[in-house]
């Protein structure tokens, strides 16, 4: 089984980031996918965990343009598309991405932006964004996820801020 932390908008809070990585420091997350904003977060990831971090650029990513705006990354028998969001649709963004994931073969779709922690399921395909640590804008009061690839299925975790501080 594979283990896939997500993490997004973290906007510089880097404390939130030493949360994360401690908070999940006993389950063998395999990687860490950081979808955007901001990309010197992600490097600060990398600095401080073993396993690999793979970042794409947000819209506040303007500075330090060095992440890809996108990412097809190879995971066993799939591909995990990961963009920011924020070229798609506010209204219409699990479905704008899923359709562009699908086109390229992947099964889980991740991108941040909302700040709005949200997973979406079609057939096989697994949307995720997992919300904003730092700055959210929904009712969770801070949110990443963990995501599980097993025999060809995808679930979905979310951690909230609060079981964590």
């Amino acid at each position: 089984m594979k283990r896939i932390g997500i993490i997004s908008d973290t906007h510089g809070y880097l404390e939130d980031i030493d949360l994360v990585l401690a908070a999940t420091a006993e389950q063998d997350i395999d990687m860490w996918l950081h979808a955007g904003d901001l990309g010197d977060d992600a490097r600060y990831m990398q600095e401080h965990t073993d396993v690999p971090v793979y970042a794409v650029r947000g819209n506040n990513d303007r500075v330090q343009p060095l992440e890809p705006r996108e990412q097809l990354i190879p995971l066993e028998d799939t591909y995990i598309y990961m963009t920011h969001g924020h070229d798609v649709s506010y209204y219409n963004q699990s479905g704008d991405l899923i359709h562009l994931g699908r086109a390229m073969g992947a099964h889980l779709i991740v991108a941040g932006h909302t700040h709005r922690h949200d997973a979406v399921r079609v057939g096989k395909i697994l949307f995720v964004n997992p919300g904003s640590l730092s700055l959210p804008r929904d009712k969770s009061g801070g949110s990443f996820a963990v995501v599980t690839y097993d025999e060809g299925q995808f679930g979905v975790e979310f951690i909230y801020k609060q079981e964590i501080i």
